[in-house]
């Protein structure tokens, strides 16, 4: 049975700032002040353990990590970025010693290797997120209001920060119950891109290729490239009776659709109780798109009919989903059971990621 974290993160609590991937890349060379001076402002004790100097050392930045851990000040651990240096510390990371101290972690993007793997080994909840780097008010490139106030509502399973939404934002974003009552519903923006006000924001949408009204199997989220890795470094994730959710960025269908071939040669697919590719997107930055592919619902519908070939026409399918590198952004428990509502689009988590 999966452990779930104690409780949710509140002000006072200790944070503890990593960087298990290695430094920031350079265009983020001022983000760990700004992030830094961000959590305090929020009320949170800032444990500072980025490792600037020696961060190439793997056994290095996983002693940090597990002393981040161990320590009991500390109630969520969020490493500043990600980056191919992650997949170093996987095989040296002492996942017992994570079982018996379970906190708050989040990531995405390549850092989904990290949370994945330690959901799969640990057998503990993470959580699959944006990172600080894009949430603080300094950020070179700020997510929209809907994404920052659906990543802190998860971490203190909260349900304020309406405020600066629009009507349709503010419906759809996460908000955790007033009341402890499950399941918790998880609306889809996607379902209807039309009444999203800004046009650079409808840069996803609904799909379903199942039958039934809904499907339910534990959730496993990741970016697709970054769970073939692990399934080539000897870490495949377990898929069976899972709703396996996917992301890709700056990626053709048809490269996507390699890439679910190898995962699928590792990870039987077909065992999964669906499979989810929440975001199929491309850089927003860029003047003219080079995969307008990606955003036309007939090669999408054409996209999942090979996808569902693929793997037998024996399971539920989806596209479009707010997770991933898409501009509406969920923050999301890995390992909790929850059933997708197959009219809407909508996720249900039939229980919480807290004991309390």
């Amino acid at each position: 049975m999966i452990s779930k974290i104690p409780r949710p993160l509140q002000s006072g609590d200790g944070v503890a700032l990593v960087n298990p991937a290695g430094v920031l890349p350079e265009r983020f060379k001022n983000q760990h002040g700004y992030v830094k001076a961000h959590l305090e402002e929020l009320g949170f004790l800032v444990k500072d353990m980025v490792i600037e100097s020696g961060w190439e050392d793997a056994r290095k930045r996983t002693e940090t990590l597990q002393a981040a851990f161990t320590d009991p000040q500390v109630k969520a651990i969020l490493p500043l970025c990600g980056g191919a240096r992650i997949y170093d510390i996987l095989p040296l990371v002492d996942y017992g010693v994570l079982a018996s101290h379970p906190k708050i972690i989040c990531g995405s993007s390549e850092l989904s290797a990290l949370v994945v793997t330690i959901t799969e080994r640990a057998d503990v909840v993470t959580f699959f997120g944006p990172h600080l780097n894009f949430l603080n008010p300094k950020a070179s490139k700020l997510e929209n209001r809907f994404t920052v106030r659906s990543f802190w509502n998860m971490l203190q399973w909260d349900w304020h920060g309406r405020n600066g939404l629009s009507k349709n934002e503010a419906y759809h974003f996460f908000a955790a119950p007033r009341k402890p009552t499950l399941p918790v519903t998880i609306r889809n923006i996607y379902r209807d891109p039309t009444r999203i006000t800004n046009d650079s924001y409808r840069d996803n949408f609904y799909y379903a290729l199942s039958s039934g009204q809904s499907v339910t199997g534990k959730l496993l989220i990741g970016s697709l490239a970054v769970l073939v890795k692990l399934c080539e470094e000897g870490l495949s994730p377990d898929v069976a009776g899972k709703i396996v959710v996917l992301d890709s960025l700056d990626m053709s269908l048809g490269t996507i659709i390699e890439l679910l071939q190898r995962f699928n040669t590792h990870c039987d697919l077909s065992s999964a109780a669906a499979v989810v590719f929440s975001s199929l997107a491309e850089r927003t930055d860029r003047a003219d798109l080079l995969y307008p592919e990606l955003r036309d619902p007939n090669r999408v519908r054409d996209f999942l009919r090979g996808v569902s070939e693929l793997l037998g026409e024996r399971l539920s399918l989806f596209h479009g989903f707010p997770i991933g590198h898409c501009a509406y952004k969920l923050t999301l428990p890995i390992g909790i059971t929850a059933s997708i509502v197959v009219e809407t689009g909508d996720l249900l988590l039939t229980e919480s990621p807290y004991q309390q």
